[in-house]
Order: C-alpha cells, then sequence, then structure tokens
C-alpha cells in the first residue's frame, strides 16, 4: 500500500487529489473511462437492455445474421465487444465467439486464418481450400457448438472478402452479428451480397438516450466503479441540473455523454468542489473566465487547436479590471446570469471549500 509520503513525493497535485476524491465517492476507478468489454450492457445501453439480451436469445438459437445499427458514437463496437465476451458465458449454451475489426480485413483468407486462429487451428497458409475444410471439420467434431462471428465495420471490409462470408454464412453452426452506421451497412450488403441480406434475421437499432436514460446510464457507471452494487444506484455528486446540461450537450449520444461526464469529473478535482454543478459541464481542456459559457467542440469545429492555445495564453493575461468587466458584461446575458446563479449555488461553503479539504489524507 502506498504510504502518504510516498504519494506527496510521487504523485502530482492533480493525481493527489483525484485519488483522494476517487476515495471519497468510493470509486476504485473513473467511472467514466472506456473499457472493454463491458461486464454489463446496462453500462452502455441501458435503455436497451432488453433489446440485447433478444439478440443474444437469437444467438443461441442459431440464427443466422444479426444486424447492428446506429450513428456514429452510439455504442456499436463497444457493445459488439460485450457480445464477444458475454456469449461463449452463456449458461447451458456452446458457444465459440470471433470478434473481427472489418477495416483491418484485406481477404477473405486472411480472415479465415484469424478464425482458424481463434479456435486453436493451426492454419496452412496458402492452401485456403484446406483451411476451409478444416472449418468444416471442426463443426463436425464439436456439432454442439455454435460458432458466432462479429465483424466490427463491416462496410469497410474489403470487397475481396465478401466470398469468404457468403460461404462461412452457409456453413452449419456459424451465426453473425454485423455491425456499421444503418443506411450504410444495409447498402452495403444489398449491393455487394444480397444472398447475405437475405439471411438476415433480426436489426438491432441503437437509440440516442432520453435524459431520464442519461441519468440512468450515469448512475449505473458510478455503481460500477463503486463494485458493481447496482442497487446503490446515486446521482451524486451530479446535480440534476448537471445532468441536464450533460444531456444537452451531447444529444442523446452515448459515448459523447461519457467523454463529457468523465471531464466534469475531472474539472470537479481540478476547481476543489464536491458537487457537479452545470458550470463544470465542458470538456477539461477548455478554459473559462468568470461565468462564461465553456466552448462546446461540436459546435465549434472551426476552432482548431492552435486557436485554443492562444485563446488560453490570452486569458491567463486578462487583468482584475478586465475580469470584472466580463463579470459585468456575462450578468447582462439572461442565459448566462442564469449559469452564474446556480454556480454561487453550487459552490455553497457548507459542502464545495471547507469539505473538499476536510477529507485529503496529507
Amino acid at each position: 500500500m502506498t504510504s502518504l509520503i510516498d504519494k506527496k513525493f510521487t504523485q502530482d497535485e492533480f493525481d493527489r487529489k483525484k485519488e483522494a476524491y476517487f476515495e471519497k465517492f468510493d470509486w476504485n476507478f473513473n467511472p467514466f473511462a472506456q473499457k472493454d468489454p463491458l461486464p454489463d450492457p446496462e453500462l452502455l445501453v441501458p435503455h436497451q437492455v432488453e433489446d440485447v439480451q433478444e439478440l443474444i436469445d437469437l444467438v443461441t438459437e442459431g440464427d443466422l445474421v444479426s444486424f447492428i445499427v446506429s450513428k456514429i458514437g452510439m455504442g456499436k463496437t463497444t457493445l459488439c465487444k460485450f457480445l464477444d465476451n458475454a456469449l461463449p458465458e452463456q449458461e447451458d449454451e456452446n458457444i465459440v465467439s470471433v470478434f473481427l475489426h472489418g477495416p483491418s480485413i484485406d481477404s477473405g483468407e486472411q480472415m479465415l486464418r484469424i478464425i482458424l486462429e481463434r479456435l486453436e487451428l493451426r492454419s496452412k497458409e496458402g492452401d485456403v481450400a484446406m483451411e476451409f475444410e478444416q472449418l468444416r471439420n471442426w463443426h463436425q467434431e464439436y456439432s454442439d457448438f455454435t460458432l458466432n462471428i462479429i465483424i466490427d465495420e463491416f462496410p469497410d471490409i474489403n470487397k475481396n472478402s465478401l466470398n469468404m462470408v457468403r460461404s462461412l454464412a452457409d456453413l452449419e453452426g456459424i451465426v453473425m452479428i454485423l455491425n456499421g452506421q444503418e443506411n450504410e451497412l444495409e447498402d452495403f450488403v444489398k449491393d455487394n451480397a444480397p444472398a447475405l441480406y437475405e439471411r438476415r434475421r433480426h436489426t438491432l437499432r441503437l437509440e440516442p438516450l432520453s435524459r431520464k436514460e442519461l441519468r440512468e446510464l450515469v448512475m449505473y457507471r458510478m455503481a460500477w466503479s463503486r463494485g458493481g452494487d447496482y442497487e446503490r444506484r446515486i446521482i451524486e455528486p451530479f446535480t440534476e441540473e448537471a445532468i441536464d446540461r450533460l444531456h444537452e450537450k451531447c444529444d442523446g449520444i452515448p459515448r459523447r455523454a461519457l467523454k463529457l461526464a468523465g471531464d466534469s469529473v475531472y474539472n470537479m478535482v481540478d476547481s476543489d468542489k464536491m458537487r457537479i454543478t452545470p458550470k463544470l459541464v465542458h470538456e477539461r481542456d477548455k478554459k473559462v473566465e468568470g461565468d462564461v459559457e465553456p466552448v462546446d467542440q461540436d459546435q465549434e469545429d472551426s476552432h482548431d487547436s492552435e486557436s485554443g492555445e492562444e485563446d488560453e495564453e490570452v486569458s491567463e493575461e486578462i487583468s482584475e479590471e478586465s475580469e470584472e468587466f466580463v463579470e459585468e458584461d456575462v450578468a447582462d446575458d439572461g442565459e448566462e446570469e442564469k449559469d452564474s446563479e446556480e454556480e454561487e449555488e453550487g459552490s455553497s461553503p457548507d459542502e464545495d471549500e471547507e469539505g473538499f479539504w476536510s477529507f485529503l489524507p496529507f
């Protein structure tokens, strides 16, 4: 166990503060960090757990081809990695799962070789017919097993691989899960592998999170970090107003919401607060003065990193007199005045100022 002296001299100030905060909230890690595979679908799509279970049931029943579709950032790849890990663990089911990243597949031969290696079969490079026969023999030997092949970002697969995909789909005991953006995936399969499209049995569409569903996701994530006690789900240190701001900024997209929630945690640490208020819901690398609204990267794509660095340098040189002018100017704006009032309420000394220092172990 690391001593307090070791912590003081081997960790920088932010790391020490972060560790103290995590201990305060009983977090074992940042709840919103990207970790694959996830142990539960509630940690990504709490509003579609039943849909995920339906897909799992179809795979165990041996349905041929399923699609997972959504817009960018909805969690297709993360969900597929969860399924790759979860399907072989289904009770009373013999399932072997192979996860393939579509853009990295250059040929059908490469795809077949990877599958054989995952099945711990020795491939014979250059003899595709023999390798394919090995796969057929594997199923005959393990006829009670189902081979589940998951292909991530399927529309980006090399078209030279499609003949192999069709051949694999024809084999008994093989099921497939293909993912991609909705229209792109369906159009790609229709145009390039119509027979494969006809074998499709189910399509899971990942939908954006509502405000209520986002709140559930945040609570599930924090309960996961506390050891997985999902019965003890609380919203603290987020305020309800912070959840409103989080949903407003992420548009219900899980990946964006988790990134922004993680940044908000670090903003809380940086500012020595004990609650995450709307003022702290912004990307961590954005420096703001007074009560000025942080810039939303999704709405300001035209601002490159150089201009951001210049803004930071200028902001550091602002005099106290200029800051007072900025605060007066912001107070004239109705929406920013509201944010200012929320921040003043959220930074009451009973918790935010004195509360932080009271639990630091050094």
